[in-house]
């Protein structure tokens, strides 16, 4: 009996020690300025690129001017009224679709632009490594927090999953 009793107080006390440190207030994540994002992306490939200081002073103006120009090439989301879903007409998706080939295209010419600017000051490998598409890092899984479209069987460890038969982002 008295086993219990003290078992009991035991898991009270647990239970709420484990409340008042859940309460505490955590370190809240800081958000970057733009500039700042921009300043993290340029340390980030300068030290993927192993770059001298010598290198990196001219490298970091045309890494900036690089970013901001790849930012201007994407094409501007339409805002719509909150809670608003509204059916687009043909036009409008022909429009949208002009758009995003156009905004493409800016891309192919930014980048083929600085490609011949980050040759002057980098060597060819240096360069590829600036320029290489990453990828997705993980294999694409629509379906993972939708209730209504079951996965297919589980993939083993290393392995990616089999695709969902009903999800439409899986379908090609």
């Amino acid at each position: 009996m008295k086993t219990k009793r003290l078992f009991t107080a035991l898991m009270i006390a647990t239970m709420m020690s484990c409340g008042i440190i859940l309460a505490q207030p955590g370190q809240k994540e800081k958000k970057l300025t733009p500039e700042q994002r921009i300043e993290m992306q340029v340390k980030k490939a300068q030290k993927r690129l192993f770059l001298d200081e010598e290198t990196a002073a001219k490298f970091a103006p045309l890494y900036k001017e690089y970013l901001e120009a790849m930012k201007q090439c994407k094409p501007a989301p339409k805002q719509l009224q909150k809670g608003e879903k509204k059916e687009l007409t043909d036009a409008e998706i022909d429009q949208m679709m002009q758009d995003r080939f156009a905004a493409r295209k800016k891309l192919v010419e930014t980048q083929e632009t600085y490609y011949k600017k980050f040759k002057k000051i980098l060597n060819i490998r240096q360069v590829e490594v600036l320029f290489k598409d990453n990828g997705p890092k993980r294999p694409h899984r629509p379906c993972i927090n939708k209730p209504q479209c079951p996965q297919g069987p589980k993939a083993k460890m290393g392995e990616a999953p089999a695709p969902c038969k009903q999800c439409p982002a899986s379908q090609k």
